[in-house]
């Protein structure tokens, strides 16, 4: 990969996890009765970030690479270890909890999942015009 690929991208995601963090902190302490459990949003954004950190890497250098075999290893390796790592925690939490699982925070989380995929698709569509133009 070469120096500097990706680093928008990957910026992008470190930004949007500031932003989403940020947002939480002032929900709690504007809302603190709300009946959100924020103890589990911030770690729901914490592990989108982690995992998205990844699989941006994965995506930019699948875009990098000439070979189409690399390609489709990385796209999908990428979309696996999130539906994996995210599906693992959903069932730990919920299995933990039972019934004291918070449905918004779960909901919540989704929610980041579906902004964290978003912004990651989008930063790699770029990086890819760019890489082809």
């Amino acid at each position: 990969m070469p120096i500097g690929s990706g680093n928008k991208a990957l910026l992008t995601v470190v930004y949007f996890f500031l932003i989403v963090s940020t947002c939480i902190l002032v929900l709690q302490w504007l809302i603190p009765e709300s009946g959100m459990n924020f103890k589990v949003l911030h770690f729901g954004n914490l592990l989108l970030f982690l995992v998205g950190c990844i699989t941006v890497r994965m995506t930019v250098r699948a875009l990098t690479d000439k070979n189409t075999q690399v390609f489709l290893k990385m796209i999908y390796g990428s979309f696996l270890l999130k539906f994996f790592v995210f599906a693992a925690a959903a069932f730990i939490y919920i299995s933990m909890f039972k019934k004291e699982v918070n449905k918004p925070a779960l909901f919540g989380c989704l929610a980041l999942y579906v902004f964290y995929t978003v912004i990651e698709v989008r930063s790699a569509l770029k990086q890819s015009k760019k890489s082809n133009a």
